[in-house]
């Protein structure tokens, strides 16, 4: 089958759905819930009662039983909403003219008319249905891969300009099994293995171990004391969960005094207009984060999008207008 078909197919039967209920505090999670729904009801407003009749129907708010309960509860339920909204109005203000989502007011919301939708609204939307995997696993595939290769011109954009950026994940710049991988990018960046390490990894696998990215800024001499990033990049809802497998390349690489900056690429928005820490910064370790926002700020050309298979998902999800809430 192919893209086109593919999405013909998943759009046939679609019905819009968050899927696993987060937990609470990850209110950015809810946030990019309601702009999907914004997304998909094509330019008509969504507010925040809206969402709070949604959220019931789906099960996302739960109903108290006791009537004496459900007073309190409701105030409770809407708070919580009015705090996705709040939200809401603090991404509009961050992303600025990059945001795909107008603002009416301080509780509604809808998605941009299309003929002053810019590519790189196009390009939030393909973060924010990257973020949501759960929805369109259909796509995973192609979202992950070019998730990559986003990631890739985004560590292009902020490292110096002769520095060099190496795919090392699903479209990598190195063949063969994963250790033969690992010795030429040894020697690309004038590195000596560590053998004791070095002998634990199988000599038939091919997977990356880990490792989506690189990037180094070189010298013009041997020594391997270089300001290297290492990247892995994740779109899954448990990203934090692979922020270590990067790690390992301490132990396979001799790197001399400097040990490289380990760094993680996700789709997902954890910075705020005020909020001087990241969310879920309890789930994040000694890692250099590039989120939604962080993303955004080093695409400056926008040309590579065109090419992407997901830029045809973002249309289509952009053109179809369903009656979902």
């Amino acid at each position: 089958m192919n893209f086109n078909n593919k999405i013909a197919s998943f759009f046939t039967n679609f019905s819009l759905e968050l899927g696993t209920i987060p937990s609470k505090r990850h209110i950015h999670l809810y946030a990019d819930y309601v702009e999907l729904v914004s997304l998909f009801s094509n330019q008509n407003y969504i507010s925040s009662s809206d969402i709070l009749d949604r959220f019931q129907d789906e099960g996302i708010i739960k109903q108290k039983k006791a009537d004496s309960d459900q007073s309190e509860a409701n105030d409770d339920d809407e708070r919580f909403i009015n705090s996705i909204y709040r939200l809401i109005i603090e991404r509009a203000q961050i992303f600025k003219d990059d945001y795909p989502f107008k603002i009416e007011g301080i509780d509604k919301i809808r998605l941009k008319e299309n003929a002053v939708i810019t590519p790189r609204n196009e390009i939030y939307i393909y973060l924010l249905i990257s973020s949501s995997l759960n929805i369109f696993s259909d796509f995973q595939t192609e979202l992950t891969t070019e998730f990559e290769e986003i990631s890739a011109e985004v560590l292009k954009n902020f490292l110096p300009a002769h520095a060099i950026v190496k795919s090392f994940g699903k479209n990598s710049d190195y063949t063969g099994t994963a250790a033969q991988k690992i010795k030429a990018l040894a020697k690309d960046v004038k590195i000596e293995i560590d053998n004791d390490a070095f002998e634990e990894i199988s000599n038939k696998g091919t997977q990356e171990k880990g490792l989506d990215l690189i990037g180094w800024v070189p010298f013009e001499d041997n020594v391997s004391n270089l300001l290297i990033i290492l990247v892995q990049c994740a779109c899954g809802k448990e990203w934090y969960k692979k922020q270590g497998e990067t790690s390992r390349y301490n132990n396979y690489l001799k790197f001399h005094r400097l040990t490289p900056i380990h760094s993680m690429f996700i789709p997902y928005n954890l910075v705020s207009y005020n909020k001087k820490t990241f969310f879920a910064n309890d789930e994040i370790d000694n890692r250099l984060i590039f989120e939604r926002k962080r993303i955004m700020n080093y695409i400056h050309d926008t040309d590579f999008f065109k090419q992407y298979e997901s830029k045809t998902l973002v249309d289509k999800c952009i053109e179809i207008e369903e009656d979902i809430v």
